[in-house]
C-alpha cells in the first residue's frame, strides 16, 4: 500500500495565477492597440486638416488661375483671328470672338479675389478697348487692301493687253525690218556685183589688152632692129607670153557684155603681131609699118573703150552710192525707228508696273509719295506714244493714267492701307501687352496656388511617412508582445498543464508516486497538483471509494482538458490574425474568468483594427479624389498647351503666307528676266543689221582692192614702158619707133592710174557713208543695251522686294519663337501639375498599403451607425472636386477645350 503524502506547500508571488498572466498579456496587447489607435487618429486629424485647407483655399485659387489663363487664351485667339482674317466673313468672326473673349474676361474678373479684382478689371477694360480698335483697323485695312488688289489686277490686265499689242506690233516691225534688210542687201549686192564683176572686170581686161598690144608692138619692133641672139631669145619669150595674155584678155572680153569694143580689132592685132614675129627680117620695114598701123588702130579702139568704161564706172559708182545711202537711211528711219519706239514703250510699261509694285510694298507714306511722283513722270512719257501704231494702245494708256491718279487710283488705297496697318499694329501690340499683364497676374496666382498645394502635399506626405514608420514600429512591438505572450503562455501555462496532465494520466494508470515539482507553477496548476496529491492520499486512504473517486477525477480531467483546448484554439487563431475567434465552450467555474478576459481582449483588439481599416479606407478615398482633381487639372493644362500650339501653328501659316509673297516677287523677277530676254532678241536683230552693213562695207573694201590691183597694173605697165624707152634709147635711131610706143604706153598707164584713183575716191566716199550707216545701227544697238541695263535695274528692284518679304517672314518667325517660349512655360506648368498628380498617387498607394496591412487581420464588420454615415457623407462632399469653392447652387466652371 502506498504511503500517504502531504500536499506540497508554496509561497505566493504576484501574477502567479494563470488568470493574472493572461490578464497581463491582454493588457499589454490592449495598450499596444490603444497606442496604434492614437497614432492613426493623430495622422488622420493632420491629413483631414490639410485636405480641408487644400480643398477650400488652394484648389480654388488654382481654378481661378486656370479660368484666367483660359480667358487670356481666348483673347489671344480672337486677336490672331482678327490679324489672320483675309475676308469680310473672317473679320466678322474675329470680331464676334473678340466680344466673347471680353465677356469671358469680365466674368473671370468678377470671380477673382478681392485683392486682385481691380487690377484684373483695369486690364480687361484695356483689352476690350484695344480689341475694338484692332477690329476697326483690320476692317479698314481689308477694305483698302481689296482696293489695292483690284487695282493691281486691273494693272496686270491693262499691262498684258499693252504687251500683247506691242508684241503684235513688234512682230510686224521685225518682219518689215527683216524684209527691208533683205531688200537693201539685195540691192547693194546687185549694184556691187554689176560694178565689180562686170564693169571693173571689163576695164581690167581692156587695160591688160592695151598693155599687151603696146608691149607686143615694142618687142616686134625691137626684134627687127637687133641681131643679138640673146636679146632675140628674150624678146621672143616676152612676145610669146604677151601674145598668150592678150589671147586670154580677148577671150575674157568676149564673155563680158559691159564693153563696147569690137573684138575683131583686137583679134586682128593679135594675128598681126603673131605674123610679124614669124616673118622674114628682110621685109622688116613692111612689117614695122603694119605693126604701127595695127597698134594705132587697136590703141584708138581701146582708148575709146577705156574712156567709155571709166565713164560708166563713175556713173555706176555714184548711182550705187546714192542707192545704198537711200536704202540704209530708209531702213534706219522706218523699221529700226519703229522698233526703238516699241522698246521705249515696253520699257515705260515695265517701269510703271515695277513702280506700282513698289508702291504696293512701300513701308511708309514718304516712300509712297516719292514713288507716286515717279509714276506720274512715267505716265507723262507714255502719253507721247498714244498715236503710235494707229492709236492701238491709246485706250490702255488712258487706263494706266487713271490707275496713277493720286486721288482715286492706287496711291489713295495704299496711303489709307498704310494708315490702317499702323493703327492695327499699334492696337495689336497694345492688346498683346494687356493680355500679357493678365497672363502674368494669372501665372502669379496659379504659381502661388501650385506652390502652396505642393507644400501642403509635402507636409501631408511627411506626416503619412512618419505615421507609417511609427505604425511599423508599433506593429513590430505588437508582434513582439504577441510572440512573447505565446512563449510565456507555453512556458508558464501549457508546459505545467502538460506536466500536470502527465501526472494525472500516471495516476490514472495506477502510478501512485508523489506529486512533486509544482511548487513554482501557477496557482491553478499548484492547486491542481495539490488536489491530485489529495486525490492520491484519498485513494491511498480510501481505496474502497475508488470508483467514485475515479469518476470524479475523470470529470475534473475532462473539464480541464476542454478549458485548455479552448484557450489553445483561441491563442492559435490570434497568432494567425483572426480576431473573430471567441471562447464559447463551457470551461467550468475555475476558467470562466479566463474565458471572459480573453474574449474581451479580442473584442477590443478587433474594434481597434476595424477602426484603423475604416480610417485607412477614408484616406484611400481622399487620396483618390486628390488624384482625380490633379488629373483634371493636368488635362486642362494640357488643353491650354494644345491651344498655344494651335496659336503657334497659325503663326506658322502666316509666316508661310509671307514666304509665298516673297515667292510671288521672285516670279515677277522671272517675268522681268523674260522681258529682258525679248529685248536681247531685239538687240540681236539690230546686230544682224550691223552685220549686214559690215558686209556692205567689206564689199566696198573688195572694190577698193580691185582698184588697187588696177593701180598696180598701171604701175607695172609704166615700168614696162620705162624699160622699153631705155632699150629704145640704147638702140639709137633704130629704136625711135619703139620709144614712141613706150611713150604712149606710159601715157596710157598714167591715165589708167588716174582713173583708178578717181574710182577709189568714189569707193572711199561710199565706204564712209556705209560706215555712217553702221555707226547709226551701232547706236541703236547701244540704245538696246541701255534698255537691257534698265531692265536689269528693274530686276534688282524686284529682288529688293523679295528681300523685304523675306525680312517680314523672319519677323513673323521671331513672333512664332515667342509663342513657342510661352508654350514651353505652359508645358513646364503642366509638368508641375504632373508632379503634384504623382504625389497624390503616391499618397493613394501608401493608403492602399496601410489598408492591406490592416486587412491581414480578420475582424467583425459592425454596421455603421448614423454618426459614422454622416461623417462619410460629409467627407465625400468635402472631397468632391466639382463642389470645392462653389457651394451647392453655384455651377462649377466648364473645363476649357
Amino acid at each position: 500500500m502506498t504511503l500517504k503524502s502531504d500536499p506540497p506547500a508554496r509561497r505566493r508571488w504576484p501574477f502567479s495565477s494563470i488568470g493574472a498572466k493572461i490578464t497581463l498579456i491582454l493588457l499589454t496587447m490592449a495598450g499596444t492597440s490603444a497606442l496604434a489607435w492614437a497614432l492613426v487618429s493623430l495622422v488622420f486629424t493632420e491629413v483631414a486638416e490639410g485636405m480641408e485647407q487644400l480643398t477650400e483655399t488652394r484648389l480654388v485659387r488654382l481654378e481661378e488661375s486656370g479660368r484666367a489663363f483660359a480667358a487670356t487664351v481666348a483673347t489671344k485667339d480672337a486677336m490672331l483671328e482678327l490679324l489672320l482674317a483675309d475676308d469680310q466673313d473672317g473679320l466678322n468672326e474675329g470680331e464676334s470672338a473678340a466680344r466673347d473673349a471680353v465677356s469671358l474676361l469680365e466674368t473671370t474678373t468678377e470671380e477673382m479675389p478681392e485683392a486682385m479684382r481691380d487690377d484684373f478689371a483695369r486690364d480687361s477694360a484695356a483689352v476690350a478697348d484695344k480689341l475694338s480698335a484692332l477690329a476697326q483697323a483690320r476692317k479698314g485695312a481689308y477694305s483698302n487692301r481689296k482696293g489695292i488688289e483690284d487695282s493691281t489686277v486691273h494693272l496686270q490686265q491693262v499691262t498684258n493687253t499693252i504687251l500683247r499689242t506691242l508684241a503684235d506690233l513688234s512682230d510686224d516691225a521685225y518682219f518689215d525690218l527683216a524684209f527691208g534688210g533683205e531688200e537693201t542687201m539685195a540691192a547693194v549686192d546687185k549694184a556691187l556685183h554689176d560694178l565689180v564683176a562686170e564693169k571693173f572686170g571689163a576695164l581690167q581686161l581692156l587695160l591688160e589688152a592695151r598693155a599687151e598690144i603696146n608691149l607686143l608692138s615694142g618687142t616686134v619692133l625691137a626684134t627687127g632692129t637687133t641681131r643679138d641672139p640673146a636679146m632675140l631669145s628674150v624678146l621672143s619669150d616676152v612676145s610669146a607670153a604677151s601674145l598668150k595674155r592678150l589671147s586670154t584678155a580677148i577671150q575674157g572680153l568676149s564673155g563680158n557684155s559691159a564693153t563696147t569694143i569690137k573684138l575683131s580689132v583686137l583679134r586682128d592685132a593679135a594675128s598681126t603681131f603673131s605674123n610679124a614675129l614669124k616673118g622674114d627680117r628682110a621685109r622688116f620695114e613692111v612689117v614695122r609699118q603694119g605693126v604701127l598701123r595695127t597698134r594705132q588702130t587697136a590703141d584708138a579702139a581701146l582708148t575709146t573703150a577705156v574712156d567709155d568704161m571709166v565713164f560708166d564706172l563713175t556713173i555706176a559708182a555714184e548711182q550705187a552710192m546714192a542707192d545704198n545711202r537711200a536704202a540704209i537711211r530708209s531702213l534706219l528711219e522706218n523699221e529700226v525707228g519703229f522698233l526703238n519706239d516699241l522698246v521705249s514703250v515696253n520699257t515705260l510699261i515695265n517701269r510703271f508696273e515695277m513702280t506700282a509694285l513698289d508702291i504696293v510694298v512701300a513701308r511708309g507714306e514718304a516712300e509712297t509719295q516719292a514713288l507716286s511722283a515717279q509714276l506720274q513722270s512715267i505716265v507723262q512719257d507714255l502719253m507721247s506714244f498714244q498715236t503710235m501704231g494707229g492709236g492701238a494702245i491709246s485706250e490702255s494708256i488712258s487706263q494706266i493714267r487713271a490707275l496713277a491718279d493720286p486721288d482715286t487710283g492706287l496711291l489713295s488705297f495704299k496711303l489709307a492701307s498704310l494708315q490702317a496697318d499702323d493703327a492695327a499694329q499699334e492696337a495689336s501690340v497694345a492688346t498683346a501687352k494687356a493680355v500679357q499683364k493678365i497672363s502674368e497676374r494669372a501665372a502669379l496666382l496659379g504659381g502661388n496656388a501650385q506652390a502652396a498645394i505642393a507644400e501642403m502635399a509635402d507636409h501631408i506626405m511627411a506626416s503619412v511617412r512618419a505615421a507609417r514608420q511609427r505604425f511599423v514600429l508599433l506593429m513590430g512591438a505588437a508582434i513582439t508582445v504577441l510572440i512573447g505572450a505565446m512563449v510565456v503562455t507555453r512556458v508558464l501555462i501549457q508546459n505545467p498543464l502538460h506536466r500536470i496532465s502527465e501526472v494525472t494520466e500516471r495516476l490514472a494508470g495506477g502510478d501512485m508516486s508523489d506529486v512533486t515539482g509544482f511548487e513554482k507553477a501557477s496557482d491553478e496548476i499548484f492547486r491542481i497538483a495539490r488536489a491530485l496529491a489529495v486525490f492520491r492520499n484519498g485513494l491511498v486512504e480510501k481505496e474502497e471509494l475508488a470508483l467514485r473517486t475515479e469518476a470524479e477525477r475523470q470529470e475534473r480531467m475532462t473539464e480541464q482538458t476542454a478549458a485548455v483546448e479552448a484557450i489553445g484554439r483561441g491563442l492559435e487563431a490570434l497568432s494567425q490574425g483572426d480576431l473573430t475567434a471567441r471562447i464559447i465552450e463551457d470551461v467550468g467555474e475555475g476558467y470562466a474568468k479566463l474565458r471572459g478576459d480573453f474574449n474581451e481582449a479580442m473584442e477590443v483588439l478587433s474594434s481597434t483594427l476595424h477602426e484603423m481599416s475604416a480610417a485607412s479606407e477614408r484616406i484611400h478615398r481622399g487620396a483618390t479624389e486628390i488624384s482625380e482633381a490633379s488629373d483634371n487639372l493636368s488635362q486642362r493644362t494640357e488643353n491650354q498647351a494644345a491651344t498655344l500650339e494651335q496659336t503657334a501653328a497659325a503663326l506658322d501659316q502666316l509666316t508661310a503666307n509671307v514666304s509665298s509673297a516673297a515667292d510671288g516677287a521672285r516670279d515677277v523677277n522671272k517675268t522681268v528676266l523674260e522681258v529682258q530676254q525679248e529685248a536681247e532678241n531685239s538687240g540681236n536683230v539690230v546686230q544682224n543689221a550691223v552685220t549686214a552693213m559690215t558686209e556692205i562695207e567689206q564689199s566696198s573694201d573688195q572694190i577698193s582692192q580691185i582698184v588697187s590691183v588696177i593701180d598696180d597694173i598701171a604701175f607695172q605697165t609704166n615700168l614696162l614702158a620705162l624699160n622699153a624707152g631705155v632699150e629704145a634709147a640704147r638702140a639709137g635711131e633704130a629704136g625711135k619707133g619703139f620709144a614712141v610706143v613706150a611713150s604712149e604706153v606710159r601715157a596710157l598707164a598714167r591715165r589708167s592710174s588716174e582713173s583708178a584713183m578717181e574710182i577709189k575716191s568714189l569707193i572711199t566716199n561710199s565706204s564712209a557713208q556705209v560706215e555712217a550707216g553702221v555707226e547709226l545701227v551701232g547706236k541703236a544697238g547701244k540704245a538696246l543695251h541701255s534698255i537691257l541695263q534698265q531692265i536689269g535695274d528693274v530686276s534688282d528692284l524686284i529682288n529688293g522686294i523679295a528681300v523685304v518679304a523675306t525680312e517680314q517672314s523672319l519677323g513673323l518667325k521671331e513672333i512664332n519663337t515667342g509663342m513657342s517660349q510661352l508654350d514651353q512655360v505652359t508645358q513646364q506648368n503642366a509638368a508641375m501639375v504632373e508632379q503634384t498628380t504623382a504625389a497624390s498617387h503616391m499618397l493613394n498607394a501608401d493608403a492602399s498599403r496601410m489598408a492591406k496591412l490592416t486587412a491581414h487581420f480578420k475582424t467583425d464588420e459592425p454596421e455603421k451607425d448614423e454618426d459614422e454615415d454622416a461623417q462619410q457623407v460629409e467627407w465625400e462632399e468635402m472631397s468632391d472636386p466639382w463642389t470645392i469653392g462653389y457651394g451647392e447652387n453655384k455651377p462649377a466652371p466648364a473645363v476649357p477645350a
